[in-house]
């Protein structure tokens, strides 16, 4: 026991805890001086970035979307680069051989291990993405199933926030079928059903000079509507067919209500009241003898 106990001792009178702690403290300040000056350099490209995008909302040709796309990219890869800066950079200071280890490793095993080769794909992917301007930051997109506004472009993933407010993270090498819903105006079809006893001419007018009451106010819609008269719809029914052109996908729903009711209001108050089709019929018929039954035995 007394030699262990004399081992230990002079073990622990060698080490020279002072030398230890000025190497800890020297490389803790080495260590936050590097981040520091690499957060530092990051915040100032990032600055220049956004500078120079905000600088060119001035020019005519300046596309909010196109250049959110290419600026949040930019932002991306600065960031990426800022980490592995830092990583590099304290392994260095802790004495740490990166150098020695990537090339001990080799480069077929640490390309393998990373995997490069999805990687790579993604960044190809992603540059095409880019290059062919299949989509921008914004676009009302459908992605292997997942529809939504594209949230952001990354170097390796594309962030898609859907009606829900889920954001789903599409690695850009696994995007397979899409579709951009905001390249062009979206139609929608409007078909009202019509009696056979009116005059068409009249009730044409009066749908058309609807239109014309309101168009000139509404920007959610181009001015290239098509009035494309009498059809008859699957069920052999007489149908009248206006087609909208609706600028954003996102207001179908909003636009195809409104004008629907427009043509409804009008009409009634013209006398045209648009007829029932036949299950609506049945079903008030149905309705209202059940409220008559209700009456007597109640």
């Amino acid at each position: 026991m007394t030699y262990i106990r004399d081992a230990f001792r002079n073990i622990f009178r060698s080490i020279d805890f002072q030398a230890l702690l000025e190497d800890g403290l020297s490389t803790v300040l080495r260590i936050i001086l590097t981040v520091t000056a690499l957060w530092l350099v990051r915040m100032l490209v990032e600055k220049i970035i956004t500078t120079y995008f905000e600088n060119t909302k001035r020019f005519k040709f300046y596309n909010f979307s196109r250049n959110n796309t290419i600026q949040r990219l930019l932002l991306n890869i600065v960031l990426y680069t800022f980490y592995f800066f830092v990583g590099y950079s304290v392994l260095s200071i802790l004495g740490i051989p990166v150098g020695t280890l990537v090339a001990g490793a080799g480069i077929a095993s640490l390309a393998v291990g990373l995997g490069a080769k999805d990687l790579v794909s993604d960044l190809v992917n992603g540059l095409f993405i880019l290059i062919e301007h299949q989509f921008d930051v914004g676009d009302h997109i459908v992605i292997n199933g997942y529809e939504g506004r594209i949230y952001s472009i990354g170097v390796r993933t594309t962030v898609i926030r859907d009606y829900n407010g889920i954001h789903h993270f599409i690695p850009n090498g696994n995007i397979q079928e899409l579709s951009n819903l905001s390249r062009e105006a979206v139609r929608i079809d409007l078909d009202l059903l019509i009696p056979t006893d009116i005059n068409f001419a009249a009730y044409e007018e009066l749908l058309k000079d609807t239109y014309r009451q309101v168009i000139e106010s509404d920007d959610q819609i181009n001015d290239t509507t098509n009035f494309i008269g009498l059809m008859k719809d699957k069920h052999g029914r007489l149908i009248y067919k206006i087609r909208i052109w609706v600028k954003d996908a996102d207001d179908v729903v909003d636009v195809e209500g409104r004008y629907y009711k427009l043509f409804a209001d009008a009409l009634n108050e013209a006398g045209h009241p648009i007829p029932m089709s036949e299950l609506s019929r049945m079903n008030t018929m149905v309705q209202v003898e059940k409220e008559n039954a209700d009456d007597i035995f109640s």
